[in-house]
C-alpha cells in the first residue's frame, strides 16, 4: 500500500467515525503511510488513520 493508492474496507461492516457510519462502498485515497497504518482521505471529506490489514487496494498509480 502506497501513497496515491485507492482503497476500500475488506470487511462487511465498514467503520464509524465522528458518529457517522462509513460505508464499505466508500473509496479512500492513501495520503500517508506510517508502518502498519495508513492515513486515508475518505470520499474527499474525512481523514482517518487505518490499519493496512483492514483495507484492500482497488487501484494503484500507474507511474511507479
Amino acid at each position: 500500500m502506497n501513497v496515491g493508492d485507492l482503497v476500500k474496507y475488506k470487511n462487511l461492516h465498514g467503520h464509524v467515525t465522528h458518529g457517522k457510519f462509513i460505508s464499505k462502498a466508500w473509496v479512500g485515497l492513501v495520503t500517508q503511510t506510517m508502518g502498519a497504518n495508513v492515513e486515508i482521505l475518505w470520499n474527499g471529506r474525512t481523514k482517518n488513520i487505518e490499519s493496512k490489514t483492514a483495507l484492500e487496494v482497488i487501484s494503484t498509480l500507474c507511474n511507479r
